[in-house]
This record gives structure tokens, sequence and C-alpha cells, in this order.
């Protein structure tokens, strides 16, 4: 497994309405296998996502108001 991209981005927190900082992860797994991890902010709702090459190729493009959605 190897990492490919990272994507870092503050957000509001809706409940507390405080500024908080998220991180995306993509690693490339095989072939055509990528695994997304994403980590918004100090809470414990990690989100993995398998995604294709072409999938993957969509999120690295992702302008940063994009940013935290798949």
């Amino acid at each position: 497994m190897r990492l490919v991209a990272t994507h870092e981005y503050s957000f509001l927190d809706v409940q507390t309405f405080t500024e908080r900082r998220a991180s995306d992860r993509l690693f490339r797994y095989g072939e055509n296998s990528f695994l997304l991890h994403m980590t918004p902010g100090e809470s414990e709702n990690d989100q993995l996502f398998w995604l294709n090459s072409r999938e993957a190729l969509l999120w690295i493009n992702q302008g940063p108001d994009e940013y935290g959605s798949i």
C-alpha cells in the first residue's frame, strides 16, 4: 500500500460552532484499487472507501471547495 495524495482542510463544526481541521488520504492498494481514508478532525468517525482508478482520479482533481466529499 502506498500513499498517493492527501487533502487537509478546515471546516465549521455546526454543533459547537468551532473551526476544525480534517484530513483525507488516498492510498493505492493494487493495480485498479484505491483506499480513501477520511478523518473529520478529532472525532472518532473515520471513514474508509474503496475506489477504482476513475473515482480516485476524480477525487484527486477536486477543488478546495469540494474537499470532504467523494
